[in-house]
């Protein structure tokens, strides 16, 4: 078995305040919008141009695939593209004028749509035909269409057609309002309904806008950093729109101040005593250096070992890179040969975040005592003592009515005992893929001890009697080189039950495993009866009554002159005669449950019919009496 440690740092950044814990992938987006530009769909020809413009990235010659492209003169969404995409790349003169066609009767129809209205205006003023007159009238226009639909997205399309038209102060007058309506996330992001497309459409219409008319832009610090959340966290964009809108948005963001602050670790999140600095790196949403940040302002405010909350440094400074104004750079020399987990709170100018950090060290194992003794300690063990990593010139033999015993401790670099996560001996036989774990615990004095019942550990290898591999396994996640120790073999016997390593248990017991003898059950034999003369006294005691009966109305008759001939009447007795008789057929052959259900009915009628000859039976002894 090959036993590996993972090193498993905990690189997530718990936020103490509004911090970012990544930027977006400039290069990666840079890369989809290239690959756009060999497409032969215009959407994407235009947001791979848009895109790299707004990153400042080269443009290649598209002049050609601009003249040569297929569009429909009747589709305002591809002239759009068409003409934006040439007047990105510096290639309107190869646009034919018939592109001036779809705009102009977009703009003519009586119901057009506020995104019609959008493609068909920044249509014409990518040709440089966008001239706007009776800006009032326009606006109320443009109001009255977004009354009928409010939608975000719509206030986005207002809000770019007043930017084009030089009404950005109504723009400024509703979008505190539209800033408010954005949904929220786990309390940690902001985004529009929607998704990315109108998320991005309305931070850049709205922040251009007031750029333009110099104020600040209406969000608030919060709102910034929880709209850039939302784009850092939009990681599976692969397409040139949603590359070019994301980029487009967080260039915007970024460019706007005070801009959220991104810290991150620039590479390794841990430390040895050979490596004793950690790098971070702090930048806006894109990457790029924070200007108004001052290197004094990035400090680690504190730093906390996990394992005891002992504090191990307070307010110290990080050190700016030379020729690097993003990455800084925190020296944690003096923690260096306390290896374990650390938290590090760090501060860049008044935001902090939380990051925990590995100090890793190195272990060493002290010698080690293997000793043989009996289960109930009657008799010393026999101790060997071995050190790190000899193993035992003999094979040691051990049967079930002994122990095993192995007590060793771990040190780090200098020599003092530390505790790992994991520390465990491996009990296996020398063929066959059985083994037995046991987990070593430390005592008061750091040493690890374990202790190996040999008929225990017989259970769990199958009772496979023969040579067995001993071996220690030690690990940690602050730890930079576990241990493997193969302490070599012990011969275990484990009794009467025991097979030999490589002999199949079943095998060993098929003498076992033949048919069993044939299991003769007798029953309880049924008490003796009674003999037939007490039967029939009983039986005619039970019936007496009912003989007794039937010969006093032999003798003394039966007067029917109180009953009155009445359907209700006939219905009664019929009825009580049928419960009876069902009562009989009860006892013969129904069950319960179909007893009741043919009792349910009979019942009903019985009672309707009942109380109806009682009630006959009262008024005509009422009659009588007068």
């Amino acid at each position: 078995m090959i036993f590996k440690v993972a090193l498993a740092f905990i690189s997530t950044v718990a936020a103490c305040s509004a911090i970012l814990q990544g930027t977006i992938d400039v290069n990666r987006l840079q890369g989809i919008l290239q690959e756009g530009l060999g497409s032969k769909d215009l959407s994407s020809i235009y947001y791979s141009v848009k895109g790299l413009k707004e990153i400042n990235a080269k443009i290649p010659d598209i002049c050609q695939v601009i003249k040569s492209a297929n569009y429909d003169l009747n589709n305002i969404e591809q002239i759009f593209y068409l003409t934006n995409a040439a007047s990105l790349s510096g290639c309107q003169n190869f646009l034919k004028p018939d592109v001036l066609t779809a705009p102009a009767r977009t703009l003519d129809k009586k119901d057009v749509s506020l995104i019609e209205m959008y493609h068909a205006v920044y249509s014409l003023k990518a040709i440089g035909k966008g001239q706007t007159f009776e800006k009032e009238e326009a606006l109320k226009n443009l109001i009255q269409l977004l009354k009928k639909d409010d939608t975000p997205a719509n206030y986005g399309y207002v809000f770019a057609l007043c930017e084009h038209m030089g009404c950005e102060a109504w723009t400024a007058q509703h979008s505190e309002g539209v800033l408010l309506s954005a949904d929220e996330s786990d309390s940690k992001s902001l985004h529009f309904e929607g998704g990315l497309p109108v998320t991005s459409f309305l931070l850049t219409t709205i922040l251009r806008s007031y750029k333009s008319l110099k104020k600040p832009a209406p969000l608030t610090l919060d709102q910034r950093y929880k709209f850039a959340t939302y784009l850092v966290s939009r990681r599976s964009v692969n397409t040139p729109r949603g590359a070019a809108l994301l980029l487009e948005a967080a260039v915007a963001v970024a460019d706007d101040q005070p801009t959220p602050i991104s810290v991150a670790f620039k590479d390794r999140k841990y430390i040895t005593s050979e490596l004793d600095t950690i790098e971070f790196s702090v930048t806006d949403i894109i990457g790029r250096a924070i200007s108004s940040l001052k290197p004094e302002e990035v400090v680690a405010q504190s730093g906390t070992r996990l394992a005891d909350d002992v504090v191990v440094l307070s307010k110290q400074p990080l050190t700016q890179k030379q020729n690097d104004q993003t990455t800084y750079i925190l020296n944690l020399n003096k923690i260096k040969t306390q290896y374990g987990m650390y938290k590090i709170s760090l501060a860049a100018g008044t935001k902090s975040a939380n990051f925990n950090v590995a100090v890793l060290g190195e272990i060493q194992l002290g010698n080690l005592e293997l000793g043989i003794g009996d289960v109930d300690g009657t008799t010393s063990p026999k101790v060997t003592t071995l050190a790190f990593p000899n193993k035992l010139t003999d094979v040691l033999q051990a049967d079930h009515l002994q122990k095993v015993s192995l007590k060793f401790s771990v040190k780090d670099k200098w020599g003092k005992p530390v505790l790992v996560q994991q520390a465990f001996v491996r009990v296996a036989p020398s063929s066959g893929d059985d083994e037995a774990i046991f987990v070593a615990e430390p005592d008061n004095t750091k040493a690890y001890k374990v202790d190996l019942n040999v008929a225990a550990v017989g259970k769990l290898v199958q009772q496979k009697s023969g040579r067995h591999s001993l071996s220690v396994y030690l690990g940690d996640s602050a730890v930079s080189n576990p241990l493997l120790w193969d302490l070599g073999e012990i011969a275990f016997n484990f009794g009467k039950d025991a097979v030999a390593i490589g002999e199949d248990k079943s095998q060993a017991n098929s003498v076992n495993r033949g048919p069993l003898p044939e299991i003769s059950h007798k029953f309880r034999e049924p008490d003796a009866r009674p003999p037939r003369l007490v039967s029939d006294v009983f039986a005619a005691a039970c019936a007496a009554p009912l003989l007794i009966l039937l010969l006093l109305w032999a003798r003394i008759g039966i007067n029917f002159g109180n009953l009155p001939f009445t359907p209700a009447a006939l219905v009664f007795h019929l009825a009580l005669g049928g419960s009876l008789a069902l009562y009989g057929l009860f006892w013969l052959q129904l069950s319960m449950f179909a007893t009741l259900r043919y009792l349910a009915p009979l019942a009903v009628v019985t009672f309707l019919s009942g109380h109806s000859l009682l009630r006959r039976l009262a008024q005509d002894k009422q009659d009588k009496k007068r």
